[in-house]
């Protein structure tokens, strides 16, 4: 497990925010250089949620992505524009009662784009998933809250090869919670099919 910037004890963003693996995948990378520098030969990486972007986004951009031979990712956030979408339709007007309008969400991420500087287009992975060399095993939940499950479902038709465990009735990380046995068994076939495809 790594920590990356704004954790206790890593060095802070210079905008104090978290920016959803746009600036975190550098952390990342610093790790897997650490790794193959200390001997590490074969590279499997796991992230959850934003730990999905993160991983996501090193997997793009980063030319160390080319040594990772496999991924777990676990209702992870590849697209956090999607997901404020996913989060802000469970909400209802106060008073009213009625359910939040999409323009609203609309006019609040515009104006976090424009104060806080996030630039939404640039926190979408799904965009370069068809370009993604390494085996992937992806679980989501189908009740999620947080992570819209339409992003791993897009995902999962877009990049290469992916194996899908879709969780029935798992809320955002709870696939193991919810069924521990089928989820462990999904993991070491996997990690056994990466290790496998790394020594070919």
């Amino acid at each position: 497990m790594i920590s990356y910037r704004n954790d206790a004890g890593a060095p802070q963003d210079p905008s104090g925010m978290l920016r959803y693996g746009l600036t975190e995948w550098q952390d990342l990378a610093a790790t897997v250089r650490y790794a193959i520098g200390h001997g590490a030969r074969q590279l499997l990486l796991v992230g959850y949620s934003m730990g999905g972007a993160i991983v996501a986004s090193f997997l793009e951009r980063s030319p160390l992505g080319a040594r990772v031979a496999g991924a777990i990712l676990d209702s992870p956030m590849t697209d956090l524009s999607r997901a404020v979408d996913h989060g802000a339709s469970r909400q209802t007007l106060p008073l009213v009662g009625l359910p939040l309008p999409q323009s609203l969400t609309d006019v609040a991420k515009w104006i976090a784009g424009w104060r806080y500087g996030v630039d939404w287009r640039s926190l979408d992975y799904l965009k370069g998933a068809a370009k993604l060399q390494a085996l992937i095993l992806l679980f989501q939940g189908t009740a999620d809250t947080k992570v819209p499950a339409a992003t791993s479902d897009e995902l999962a038709r877009i990049a290469p090869d992916v194996t899908y465990i879709q969780v029935t009735d798992a809320d955002h990380l709870d696939s193991w919670n919810l069924d521990p046995a089928p989820y462990d068994r999904a993991v070491q076939a996997f990690v056994g099919r990466v290790l496998r495809s790394s020594a070919a």
